[in-house]
């Protein structure tokens, strides 16, 4: 029996958008997304977001983050989960290293840090509660 071996940055390629899971005290970082969006106003997510030209995942996730919520984010913190959204297009990070107080853009409407036991009481963007649990 032959082994395949696929390293992580082989599958990062393919991500159209890249997400972080960021943990303080235990708890989550949530966004709500604005009432006024195209995509799933008024529901919960993570931080992130699209890939830009040549940007890495990481990359891409260290600019959302300093866009949508003003936290500064070192890539080099971020550790991959191997978790991957149903039409497997969005990469995943978690993270517990980053510096900045939360402070909204225009995007979302209102942030949240919650239990990931609580996220089913929270209306949320598709493979949320399952990507965290």
């Amino acid at each position: 029996m032959s082994k395949i071996i696929v390293k992580i940055e082989d599958i990062n390629e393919n991500f159209k958008s890249a997400h972080v899971v960021i943990v303080k005290n235990g708890k989550i970082l949530i966004l709500k997304r604005s009432s006024t969006d195209q995509w799933m106003p008024g529901h919960y997510g993570l931080p992130g977001g699209k890939l830009n030209g040549d940007e890495t995942p990481k990359d891409a996730v260290k600019r959302e983050c300093g866009e949508e919520v003003g936290l500064t984010i070192d890539p080099e913190n971020l550790i991959f989960l191997p978790k991957v959204s149903a039409d497997h297009q969005h990469g995943f990070y978690y993270t517990t290293k980053f510096s900045g107080e939360p402070k909204l853009d225009f995007e979302h409407d209102d942030f949240k840090w919650v239990n990931p036991k609580e996220l089913s009481n929270f209306k949320t963007v598709p493979d949320l509660v399952n990507i965290i649990n």
